[in-house]
């Protein structure tokens, strides 16, 4: 190699790695997570009888019972049972702020987090009705409409 090269070699490793110290701070970008002001995320238990029934939370998250999904503690939501053979059933979750705790040595604190109430959320799916009966009323052949007679004037 020449001079030209190894000193043009070293110029650009220099030159990139200080590109991450001189690069700008995102600080002033709004975050787009949770965050510390927003509830944190409280794993929910959602269960049928019968299980296999599609479950999905107002929220968003959605699974196949039985499933645990995560979801956030800052407002009421529901959860939606459907299930082919079954009626569609509703349930209304909502957060409560427990009473806190005494101090536990183990964990280092006293505040325990929030929680959902019901937690576990379960559904006892109702068979749907069979659908009604098809009439035969209007099937077959069709009636056969009697020629009228043609007057000539």
């Amino acid at each position: 190699m020449t001079p030209f090269v190894r000193v043009s070699a070293l110029a650009g490793a220099v030159l990139l790695t200080g590109c991450g110290s001189m690069a700008p701070s995102w600080d002033w970008v709004p975050s787009m997570s949770l965050g510390s002001s927003a509830a944190p995320a409280v794993s929910l238990t959602i269960e049928s009888d019968p299980p296999g029934a599609d479950a999905k939370t107002s929220l968003g998250p959605s699974c196949r019972t039985p499933c645990v999904v995560p979801v956030s503690a800052s407002q009421p939501f529901t959860v939606s049972y459907v299930m082919n053979g079954y009626l569609p059933q509703t349930i209304e979750v909502i957060p409560r702020t427990p009473e806190p705790t005494r101090f536990d040595p183990e964990s280092g604190s006293s505040v325990s987090g929030p929680d959902l109430s019901p937690n576990p959320v379960f559904a006892q799916l109702q068979p749907a009705p069979p659908p009604p009966p098809v009439s035969k009323k209007g099937r077959g052949r069709p009636k056969q409409i009697a020629k009228q007679p043609q007057v000539r004037q």
